[in-house]
């Protein structure tokens, strides 16, 4: 049992830190105003959250405010 917990644990970590270093993708992209990479980093980002949820995991510090920007 130690095991499964610690996979989830694991899991749960590694989703974590793909969020982290996709919000910072995201901000970078803003910053430069590369408004496609933006949405398309913002849609990867939305899937990690949906899986983050699906498992009923929490991240603190993660910024899972999501809502695509339009393309104009």
């Amino acid at each position: 049992m130690t095991d499964s917990v610690s996979s989830s644990a694991d899991h749960e970590s590694e989703l974590a830190t793909i969020a982290r270093m996709l919000t910072h993708i995201r901000d970078s992209a803003r910053a430069l105003d590369a408004q496609a990479l933006e949405y398309c980093v913002d849609l990867a980002l939305q899937a990690v959250a949906n899986e983050m949820r699906d498992r009923r995991d929490t991240v603190a510090g993660a910024d899972l405010d999501f809502a695509p920007r339009v393309l104009q």
